[in-house]
């Protein structure tokens, strides 16, 4: 009648030994990695990165592997995406001390570089300027990601369309009133209409024009529009070349530089603060404007004007 219960035991203390032998499994990998968004807009020539694979949790680090870049339209292998190409580029990072052409154009350099690369350590995805010399149109990648409990291979992990160059970008403008001789009390204004004109045959120039809702220019040579004290300013960002102020804008000329221009910082990083004296406006209180990270990529003259549709000049 013991011989079950022996039995019995004998089968615990195996089943034990057993599982106890079994390899603990560390970390986690989501089956549910992803890039966002999942659609990159790249423009040609310009400089861009995207964020790295979302971890959706998993273990970190991700080490990243590319497998394919393909035409999406044909499914065929894009080899110039990954093929190097001479483009220009900085030898070192721009500091305050290159405040001359010559010193700044020291720093640019021919090299070699592919338009498009994945970082290996968490995915990210890079573009150079070498983009002008490939196709636009849609792309799609598969990739292979590694951490510490295994790997997962995901197929079309990101779509990537390569649009035509752009020109120019801005992000955004901003405008107040406040009393003469006070900065305080300062009323919102309706945003600034931000328009951009460029000649591409023309001398490297830009303008920056402020007109009222009328479209009647403020002008800078007649003390219409000045800088705010010690606050960011466009000119602070382009030590290259003087302003010149004249009767309907600010004034100046500018590098083609490899990621465009400017490449400096003003005191309030790329925001750039001015004044309208509330001696020049209808509502006698003084408009201030902001506009945020305006920067060109091409030759050419460009014409950058701001208005503002609820201030009347005098």
């Amino acid at each position: 009648m013991k011989r079950p219960y022996i039995y019995l035991a004998t089968l615990a203390v195996y089943l034990v030994t057993v599982l106890s032998c079994k390899k603990t499994e560390t970390g986690y990998l989501s089956p549910n990695l992803f890039y966002n968004p999942k659609l990159l807009e790249v423009p040609q020539g310009k400089v861009f990165y995207s964020s790295a694979i979302n971890a959706d949790q998993s273990s970190l680090p991700l080490q990243v592997e590319l497998l394919s870049i393909r035409n999406k339209a044909t499914g065929q292998a894009a080899e110039n995406m990954l093929k190097e190409f001479e483009v220009s580029t900085f030898s070192a990072g721009i500091t305050d001390a290159d405040s001359t052409l010559a010193l700044l154009n020291a720093k640019i350099v021919k090299s070699t570089r592919p338009p498009f690369h994945l970082n290996q350590t968490g995915g990210r995805l890079e573009f150079t300027s070498a983009t002008n010399n490939v196709d636009t149109g849609m792309y799609v990648i598969d990739v292979k990601v590694t951490n510490s409990r295994g790997s997962i291979t995901i197929l079309n992990a990101c779509d990537i369309h390569i649009t035509g160059p752009v020109a120019y970008t801005i992000l955004s403008a901003f405008s107040s009133t406040s009393p003469i001789g006070l900065e305080a009390d300062f009323i919102n204004l309706p945003n600034p209409e931000i328009s951009v004109e460029r000649d591409a045959g023309g001398p490297n120039k830009i303008t920056i024009k402020v007109v009222d809702k009328n479209g009647v220019a403020f002008s800078p040579a007649n003390g219409e529009v000045i800088t705010r004290g010690d606050r960011g300013n466009f000119a602070q960002m382009n030590p290259y070349y003087p302003m010149v102020k004249s009767a309907i804008g600010m004034e100046w000329g500018f590098p083609v530089l490899p990621n465009g221009f400017p490449i400096k910082n003003g005191n309030n990083n790329k925001l750039a603060y001015y004044r309208i004296p509330g001696a020049f406006v209808t509502e006698n209180r003084n408009v201030n404007f902001t506009f945020d990270d305006f920067k060109v990529y091409a030759p050419g003259s460009y014409t950058l004007t701001l208005k503002l549709p609820t201030i009347t000049k005098k």
